[in-house]
């Protein structure tokens, strides 16, 4: 069974190929700690020496940065010399200016840090002491959505190509999604086109999921395939473990189940803010096939 480090290395591989030709990162690093700004200024260096990186101590320099460089990436502290840190995006925000992915650096993540993150639009909460290796997960993760990826969205249902198209649309990740409702035209398109990843829902009408997943399997696509299904995911999983199927997505989901099934799909660890926001007693609705018991089960 591949594990999550040997997943992410497999994920970081692709987004390294993926950065060649790209424009290096613009970094903003805000902090009032001189040792954290230099930990995270080391990490991003080591992880891009191209990196253009900018320091604020004060939400006003923050502010300035954010409006004037229009950073691709910003790790910003709760305390500055003036403002929060938060209270200083916000500002920027208003004028017109916001980090395309923004992580907040915090000693501890509390219930109040889920909803100031949430309302700014993070991508991630960062704790204190700094793990390296999660700064560099997160380095990679901005390198993704920054990337330019294809993805086939195929569902039977309106309700379910808009609630996808809408999470995939606003995720920050540059996504360009072709729709279906067919699985006669969803195997032409991934036959014809390069999918980084596509979502395929169980039910299509011609060739439906499971078919078209069994279809494309012998063709050795790079394409990780999402299963969309209405059903207990298990069953679902265990049928399409046999097929190269990546995950299965219940229907209906939330927007959280889509992050998480998007993650998932660009080999991308999920942020701990995602993570917070699923957390127990809230049940995910994604199965990841990687996640099943290693013994066959009877398919219902």
């Amino acid at each position: 069974m591949a594990t999550l480090a040997d997943e992410t290395r497999i994920g970081w591989a692709g987004v390294m190929e993926l950065e060649e030709g790209m424009t290096p990162a613009r970094v903003v690093i805000a902090d009032c700690d001189t040792g954290r700004r230099t930990a995270l200024r080391e990490v991003v260096q080591r992880f891009d020496a191209r990196a253009i990186i900018d320091e604020a101590t004060s939400g006003q320099a923050l502010c300035d940065i954010l409006l004037r460089h229009r950073p691709t990436l910003a790790f910003v502290g709760l305390q500055l010399e003036d403002l929060s840190g938060p209270e200083a995006v916000a500002v920027a925000r208003r004028a017109g200016a916001e980090p395309p992915c923004l992580v907040l650096v915090a000693t501890r993540v509390l219930a109040h840090w889920q909803d100031i993150a949430t309302s700014l639009g993070a991508y991630e909460v960062l704790k204190t002491p700094l793990d390296p290796s999660h700064i560099e997960q997160l380095l990679h993760a901005d390198a993704r959505r920054r990337a330019p990826t294809r993805a086939l969205l195929a569902c039977s249902t309106p309700a379910g190509r808009s609630a996808i198209s809408r999470v995939v649309a606003r995720s920050g990740f540059a996504i360009e999604l072709d729709e279906t409702d067919d699985g006669r035209h969803a195997l032409k398109q991934l036959k014809l086109a390069s999918y980084d990843f596509a979502f395929i829902d169980v039910k299509l009408a011609g060739i439906d999921g499971l078919e078209l997943a069994c279809q494309i399997q012998p063709l050795g696509l790079g394409t990780r395939i999402t299963l969309l299904t209405t059903a207990e995911l298990e069953p679902v999983a265990q049928a399409g473990r046999y097929f190269g199927v990546d995950a299965v997505l219940r229907m209906p989901f939330y927007a959280r189940d889509i992050d998480l099934a998007l993650h998932n799909a660009l080999g991308l660890r999920r942020p701990y803010l995602l993570n917070a926001l699923t957390a127990p007693p809230a049940p995910s609705a994604l199965l990841r096939i990687a996640d099943l018991p290693n013994s066959r089960r009877k398919i219902a």
